[in-house]
C-alpha cells in the first residue's frame, strides 16, 4: 500500500514538473492563432505559387531584360511580393513549431527563435527591395 502511494506521489510530482516546464515554454493561446495563420498562408500559397512557377517557366527561355520588364508591371510585382511574404510567413511559423517541439531549454529556444525571425526579416526585406527596385526601374 505504501508503495502504491509513493508511486502515485512520484507521478503527480513528475506531471507537475512537466506542466511547469510547458508553461514556461509558451502559451496555449498562441497556438490556435499560429495554426490558423499557417493554414491561411498555405491556402494563399497555392494560387500564388502556381502563378510564380508558371511565370518563371515562361521566363526560363527569356533574357534578363524580359524578366525585368515582367516585374515592372504592377500586377506581377504585387503578386511576387505577396508570394514572398506568404512563403516566408509560412516558413517562419513552421520552423518556430519545429523549434518548440525539439528545443527543450528556454535559452536555446529564445536564441533560435530570434535567429529564425532575424533571417526571415532579412530575407523578406531583401526580396521586397529587389522586386521594388525592378518595379521602379532603378
Amino acid at each position: 500500500m505504501a508503495k502504491a502511494r509513493s508511486l502515485s506521489n512520484s507521478t503527480a510530482l513528475r506531471d507537475e514538473t512537466v506542466l511547469r516546464r510547458v508553461r514556461q515554454l509558451g502559451s496555449a493561446r498562441d497556438g490556435l492563432r499560429e495554426w490558423r495563420l499557417q493554414r491561411l498562408t498555405a491556402i494563399a500559397l497555392i494560387p500564388l505559387g502556381l502563378y510564380f512557377v508558371a511565370s518563371i517557366l515562361s521566363l526560363a527561355v527569356s533574357d534578363r531584360m524580359a524578366a525585368a520588364a515582367w516585374l515592372s508591371s504592377p500586377a506581377s510585382a504585387l503578386l511576387v511580393m505577396l508570394f514572398m511574404v506568404a512563403a516566408l510567413a509560412h516558413a517562419l511559423i513552421g520552423v518556430r513549431s519545429v523549434l518548440l517541439d525539439y528545443v527543450h531549454t528556454r535559452g536555446r529556444l529564445l536564441a533560435a527563435g530570434l535567429l529564425v525571425r532575424a533571417v526571415a526579416v532579412i530575407l523578406a526585406g531583401a526580396s521586397l527591395l529587389a522586386v521594388l527596385k525592378l518595379f521602379l526601374g532603378r
